[in-house]
């Protein structure tokens, strides 16, 4: 925006500065030329009407010379010309003398001085001729040459001055309108900045501004307004602890009740079987979503600990596997494993198997009957890559940019919160490690997951 702006700007001043020079650049010119024309002019007249009176000629030499010191003009050549504009006496070079046209000889002849600015030899020349009227006829007409070598330098002289004046002026106009555009943009762009935060949760931002204009009160308003979310967060957050943790105690109850009736001495009818067993599957559901919440206002209130010990990537995940063996023989999925012998890093084991329990629910529950699920792990020095790869439909590149928001489900299916793989990603975040999801509408889905291993604990 600061660039733009500048350019813009510094456009316009540029075309006014150019206009400007222009403009005085003529207006010199014009001057000391016609100046100079209307001075020989001038003396090209009276010189032309008193010259019967002055009585002197120019058919000798010394007759000449005496014409030359009466009607001279300084610096210049005065030249004698007939009607037909032939040179009859000069005191310069005839290369130097203008032709005249048949037009201008009629003007001569009328009585009508002429004025003529030519180049001859690679000089520049201005010539005036004024007829010489006797006895109310032209015959004659003297003529001034002069040089204007020493003018077209002091007119180019004076361009150059102008010219640098233009760009000084430009120069100083740039760095005024940088400074002006630095003074805008710059609590524009702290403001734009955040506002990038606040999209990205973080509401514990202040903008800082001196301003008195609208800008200020903008920026006033976007910290209010981080201030009020900030505080309704807080307020969300706390509300949800408080009802997961006071749910969480009777729902541990419920499931425990059941489990002891169904596994009692007691006989139970076939329907208070089934029903049991609902209420019990129900209830691990329940105490899933509420140990979800219970991590979610610890992400969001940043009181996540991990607890980190030596552990074996490999052992975890096939631990993993194991736990979810029926889950995979409900739907007759094949499950292929390619694992290294042993990958050792410091990691916290329960939030990791947490992550790969969610991320190995969510292929199995979209994979096909049938199909094929692959968990492929690889490792370099550093960094330990586990993808999990499943047949299932695909994400669209929409939902795929949102998928690991809180709360976001690309499909709405039964168990589902929306904040599994949320959690997901923050665990791995907290590992220092990076989730990475690619997915293509009907050719599957492959989750990576990358967490940094410790070299020295690698084997």
């Amino acid at each position: 925006m600061k660039q733009q702006l500048v350019i813009r700007i510094m456009l316009v001043m540029t075309f006014v500065l150019v206009l400007l020079v222009s403009v005085l650049s003529y207006g010199t010119y014009r001057y000391y030329y016609e100046y100079e024309s209307e001075a020989l002019l001038s003396h090209a007249t009276t010189s032309a009407y008193l010259y019967p009176q002055a009585q002197v000629g120019f058919e000798t030499p010394s007759a000449f010379s005496v014409l030359v010191r009466t009607f001279g003009y300084p610096g210049t050549d005065l030249t004698i010309v007939d009607r037909t504009g032939q040179i009859i006496k000069t005191t310069g070079q005839r290369a130097q003398q203008a032709a005249f046209t048949s037009e201008q000889l009629q003007d001569l002849a009328r009585g009508e001085s002429i004025v003529q600015d030519y180049d001859a030899e690679g000089n520049h020349y201005l010539s005036v001729t004024s007829p010489i009227i006797t006895d109310g006829t032209s015959e004659f007409a003297i003529s001034f040459t002069r040089p204007l070598a020493d003018l077209d330098t002091l007119i180019r002289e004076i361009w150059m001055a102008v010219v640098m004046i233009g760009v000084l002026i430009w120069l100083v106009a740039l760095y005024a309108v940088i400074r002006i555009a630095d003074r805008f943009v710059r609590p524009i762009r702290d403001i734009i900045e955040t506002a990038d935060e606040m999209a990205q949760g973080d509401f514990d931002v202040e903008v800082y501004s001196n301003e008195k204009h609208e800008l200020g009160a903008l920026a006033r308003t976007l910290t209010y307004l981080g201030a009020k979310v900030q505080q309704h967060q807080s307020t969300r957050n706390e509300f949800l602890s408080n009802v997961s943790h006071e749910l969480r105690t009777p729902l541990t109850s419920i499931k425990g009740w059941t489990e002891t009736i169904r596994g009692g001495d007691e006989k139970v009818s076939d329907e208070t079987e089934l029903g049991l067993s609902i209420i019990h599957s129900e209830t691990e559901r329940m105490i899933g979503l509420v140990e979800q919440l219970l991590d979610y206002t610890k992400i969001e209130e940043s009181r996540l600990v991990l607890y980190r010990q030596e552990l074996d990537l490999v052992s975890l995940l096939r631990k993993v596997t194991i736990q979810l063996k029926q889950s995979l023989e409900d739907k007759q999925i094949t499950l292929i494993e390619r694992y290294p012998q042993k990958s050792i890093g410091l990691f916290d084991e329960n939030r990791l198997k947490q992550v790969f329990l969610n991320l190995l629910e969510n292929a199995i529950r979209f994979s096909p009957e049938g199909g094929t699920l692959t968990v492929r792990f690889v490792q370099s020095e550093r960094v330990a890559f586990i993808s999990i790869i499943d047949e299932g439909p695909g994400i669209s590149r929409d939902h795929l940019q949102r998928i690991t928001e809180m709360f976001y489900q690309a499909q709405v299916t039964k168990g589902s919160s929306g904040l599994g793989l949320a959690i997901a990603k923050e665990l791995i975040e907290a590992h220092e490690g990076k989730l990475v999801i690619e997915s293509e509408v009907g050719h599957g889905t492959t989750v990576t997951v990358l967490l940094p291993l410790d070299p020295s604990e690698l084997h």
